[in-house]
């Protein structure tokens, strides 16, 4: 392949599809880390193609697959004071940040609103190995989240 051809696949937005298990339960399918604008227009489908249902579980599978938003995740965890003392819970900790976190719940449309979010299998990496802000004064080896498997439950 040539360098104009790789270059041209580098830039291309990665577009995330909606797949339909269940009546009213629909997974976020992406075929590379897409950003927070393809995440979003995907929501939004699901949340379109849903119909008139009153409820919607939307699973986007593991954070770590939208890199944005695991990011965000490890670094409103840095600036925490609540995160040290809930590492031994980081499911309450994973619910109630995504959930406080404005460029997640702007996901999704405003008729909709989250009913629960369903945390699993928080995933710990040491600050030293994430893309934090340069100068952050945690040691390296503190562990943050940055990926955990999620569940979402809208309601009209």
């Amino acid at each position: 392949m040539n360098a104009l051809a790789a270059l041209a696949l580098a830039a291309a937005p990665c577009a995330l599809g909606v797949e339909w298990r269940n009546v009213g339960d629909a997974a976020l399918v992406a075929t590379c880390p897409p950003a927070h604008a393809a995440t979003q227009d995907a929501v939004r489908t699901a949340q379109r193609q849903a119909g008139r249902r009153a409820d919607l579980r939307l699973r986007f599978g593991r954070v770590a697959h939208y890199p944005w938003l695991s990011a965000l995740l490890a670094r409103q965890a840095s600036a925490s004071r609540h995160w040290p003392e809930e590492r031994d819970a980081p499911e309450g900790y994973v619910t109630r940040a995504l959930l406080g976190m404005p460029e997640f719940t702007a996901l999704f449309d405003p008729e909709w609103r989250i009913a629960s979010l369903l945390v699993r299998d928080v995933r710990l990496k040491p600050a030293a190995e994430l893309d934090l802000p340069q100068g952050h004064p945690l040691p390296a080896a503190f562990t943050l989240p940055y990926d955990a498997e999620l569940l979402v439950t809208l309601v009209r």
